[in-house]
């Protein structure tokens, strides 16, 4: 055999393990996915119960155009399929959605708390604050339009507009009051301090934050840092979105963290990487290489307690 077509024949043999390897993690994946923990399932259940319980056809005076049935249909959507919950199409609701998807696997029962204060009596206490959403928000909700699925979630739109009103960060300075459109501009923004901040003010449980808005974590190998840590509790990572999903014709990247997203699973596959995560209410896996894994990465956040035990 020639030399070339014994290179070749290579190339070709490990281009196949590679396929077969990804096939065998996809599978496992799913079959993960699917397993039943009867912790959360007993605490989703015990929600849906609660929920079907309550008045779902009285207006809220305080959101004139939030619809009921599009209100409550959207939160029973949302404690079924956590994961389904996404930022709808031309908005900066990114960081709301991600933290929000945690929040209902996990504590739905603090969700559906929340969102039902803040829908019957316009404000919603935390244990170290009080959301008090304006009322320009407040007349907002129920009539964004031109966001995809987001138009009829109306749940969604009085959440994510009371998160953005309510908690801010430096990056939405020049843009402090809603105004029409704001969901697609700075004032909808959320840097990584203030993404961290929203996590502790929901719930009590424990994190660990490493990278920041314009430094990497100082990490050697964020494959071995991550994979170490997946099995520890939940990862959240915030990354250039350029990096995650690189354009080919695309000539300049902005080198700056954009995006939110939640790691489930991570492989090495060769000299690649394989992993599984969660944005825009879809599960997306993909191949990359280590270098692109530690140029996408600005942010890392782990949640430490066990967040599914019941308290």
């Amino acid at each position: 055999m020639a030399l070339q077509d014994y290179q070749l024949c290579r190339c070709w043999l490990a281009f196949l393990l590679m396929c077969m390897t990804s096939f065998i993690y996809a599978q496992a994946s799913a079959l993960a996915d699917n397993k039943y923990d009867p912790l959360l399932q007993a605490r989703q259940q015990k929600v849906l119960s609660d929920l079907l319980l309550l008045d779902t056809t009285s207006a809220s005076p305080f959101w004139p155009n939030v619809k009921p049935a599009l209100f409550f249909a959207n939160i029973r959507k949302n404690i079924s399929y956590p994961a389904k919950i996404n930022q709808g199409q031309s908005t900066n609701f990114c960081g709301y959605a991600s933290m929000t998807t945690l929040l209902v696997k996990y504590h739905p029962d603090i969700y559906l708390q929340h969102i039902l204060d803040l829908y019957r009596t316009g404000k919603a206490s935390l244990s170290r604050k009080e959301l008090l959403p304006s009322e320009s928000v407040r007349n907002a909700a129920g009539t964004l339009h031109q966001n995809g699925d987001l138009d009829i979630l109306h749940a969604d739109q009085l959440w994510f507009l009371t998160l953005a009103d309510q908690f801010k960060g430096y990056i939405n300075l020049f843009n402090y009051k809603y105004d029409p459109g704001d969901e697609n501009k700075i004032w909808a923004g959320t840097n990584y301090g203030k993404f961290n901040s929203m996590l502790r003010h929901f719930t009590d449980d424990s994190l660990i934050a490493k990278g920041s808005d314009f430094i990497r974590p100082n990490k050697k190998d964020f494959y071995d840092y991550l994979s170490g840590q997946l099995p520890n509790g939940v990862v959240m990572l915030f990354v250039n979105s350029k990096y995650l999903y690189p354009h080919k014709h695309q000539i300049f990247k902005l080198r700056a963290p954009t995006h939110f997203i939640v790691l489930y699973e991570m492989y090495a596959v060769g000299d690649m990487v394989e992993i599984k995560y969660w944005d825009y209410g879809l599960k997306t896996q993909q191949l990359i290489t280590r270098e692109r894994l530690r140029k996408l990465i600005f942010g890392i956040t782990i949640i430490t307690k066990k967040v599914h035990e019941v308290q």
